[in-house]
């Protein structure tokens, strides 16, 4: 889901700097989308730190090192998350401005959110390369994480 609305995201912005919508409706589009998309990522990033990494530490302690690396990533995406958040809110603030202003702005935003799904779509993938096959190999169950 981060992967498909990060790509929705940067999919608008191109079209809103390419003139094929509107101020109004890419706003409208926009907002609330980039807004799920950094709450669900602070509620992931909590129920890993403080439910499936400290699990998944103790089942395999080969694998600590790795974690560790996960959480720094959290940290730095918390960086990133806080300059989207600005850029965008002055990215919003400038759309009933001047066409050059919510054009400096959208790519302002623009070169912060390419920082932030780069860096989240690295860790993704650093995470299921961790995780998958040590649910595989122990299953859900044995772990404390199945449903």
């Amino acid at each position: 889901m981060f992967r498909e609305l990060g790509t929705a995201l940067e999919e608008a912005q191109v079209r809103f700097l390419d003139d094929k919508l509107q101020a109004r409706e890419f706003a409208g589009f926009f907002a609330p989308r980039l807004q799920f998309l950094l709450q669900q990522l602070h509620v992931h990033h909590h129920i890993e730190d403080d439910h499936y990494f400290p699990i998944f530490r103790r089942a395999d302690p080969r694998l600590v090192r790795g974690f560790d690396m996960l959480d720094c990533d959290h940290q730095a995406l918390g960086t990133a998350i806080q300059s989207c958040v600005t850029t965008a809110n002055e990215f919003l603030g400038s759309l009933d401005g001047s066409k050059d202003a919510s054009r400096r702005t959208a790519e302002a935003y623009g070169q912060c959110a390419s920082v932030l799904l780069k860096g989240l779509t690295r860790h993704l993938d650093d995470e299921e390369d961790l995780i998958v096959p040590l649910i595989l190999d122990r299953g859900e169950q044995e772990l404390g994480v199945g449903h």
